[in-house]
């Protein structure tokens, strides 16, 4: 099944803008790899090939029923890309978005190993994770996004969260930093 968006993935495409799973990889300490690859300087991985990632697609439609029957919430496919408001070079793909266009759901499907990381009594979820989810509200300019994931293909979990503006102008104040350094095509400062 291939996306209509699938050029979206292009390298061209991908380096011409600061993407959620970018904040995702920089929230877990991979920032500089990114930049990188934004100049140029490092090669994109291809993923296509790797079987985890096409699972996640084959899954995803069945992640959001499970949550449409959890949530009593109807879901439309939101397979497609928009930039945030107003920074432009702040640009997401999305899974699927409530019925009324308010709610946006993020769809995982990871792991068993992963689950101790995320805790869905207290609403806990890694740092990576939020990072997306705030950046993809950012930029659909939504205040709620579920993230709703398959342990292992047998535990269910969501995860609620209320996005603030202050959320979405931390994270773009931070991804800033770093897209000015693609955009004025300077190397980041070794990490180590």
């Amino acid at each position: 099944m291939t996306s209509p968006n699938q050029q979206d993935f292009a390298p061209e495409i991908r380096r011409s803008a600061w993407w959620s799973g970018d904040s995702r990889k920089a929230a877990n300490g991979k920032a500089s790899d990114v930049i990188l690859e934004k100049l140029g300087k490092k090669e994109i991985p291809d993923l296509s090939g790797i079987e985890e990632v096409q699972m996640d697609k084959v899954m995803e439609p069945t992640i959001a029923r499970l949550f449409q029957d959890k949530h009593r919430i109807e879901l439309k496919d939101a397979d497609y890309a928009l930039s945030h408001p107003t920074e432009p070079w702040l640009r997401s793909h999305f899974d699927y978005i409530s019925a009324d266009g308010r709610i946006l759901v993020e769809c995982k499907n990871y792991n068993a190993g992963v689950m101790s990381k995320f805790d869905e009594e207290t609403n806990v979820v890694p740092s990576a994770d939020m990072a997306q989810l705030i950046h993809e509200a950012a930029c659909h300019n939504v205040g709620e996004i579920y993230l709703a994931v398959l342990f292992g293909g047998q535990k269910f979990r969501t995860f609620h969260f209320t996005i603030t503006p202050e959320m979405k102008d931390d994270l773009v104040a931070q991804m800033a930093k770093y897209w000015s350094l693609v955009a004025t095509n300077t190397l980041p400062e070794p990490d180590t």
